[in-house]
């Protein structure tokens, strides 16, 4: 229990730091022996964590008027517009290329709706993480066979 707990919190805890994020967090789990299903939970788990993090920072430091009048100087209404209609697209395809802390920071300034941003980074995370797995225990049968 504590074996599978310790590799599991490691998951989570390498997923959670900016430049490792999924792209390390996932072979670790593989490495650990960690069983597919639960790496990619804690990966994404951790990975997901500093969305909420930066959402809460960002929500505190709005309430400074001086802040907010100075982020709002910096976005033009044309582009949370756009931002909110195509949004999450963008959110699919770029999250774990850019990662997640960038993401969410540029998301909040550019005040796309909290909602359409967790649930975009979260299936963007998810399905990335996906395909890694596959992709990971896909090559090593295949060099396993051989």
């Amino acid at each position: 229990m504590f074996e599978y707990l310790y590799k599991a919190l490691t998951v989570w805890f390498i997923g959670f730091f900016p430049f490792f994020e999924l792209f390390i967090a996932i072979p670790a789990g593989v490495s650990l022996k960690l069983d597919p299903v639960s790496t990619v939970i804690f990966c994404v788990a951790g990975n997901f964590f500093p969305v909420v993090l930066i959402d809460f920072g960002y929500n505190r430091l709005i309430r400074y008027e001086r802040v907010k009048t100075w982020l709002d100087r910096r976005v033009s209404e044309r582009m949370i517009q756009n931002v909110n209609r195509h949004g999450t697209w963008y959110l699919l395809v770029i999250t774990p290329w850019i990662g997640v802390w960038a993401i969410a920071v540029t998301a909040r300034i550019l005040r796309m709706k909290r909602t359409q941003m967790a649930w975009g980074v979260l299936a963007s995370l998810t399905i990335y993480a996906i395909v890694l797995v596959v992709m990971i225990h896909a090559g090593i049968d295949f060099f396993s066979r051989s």
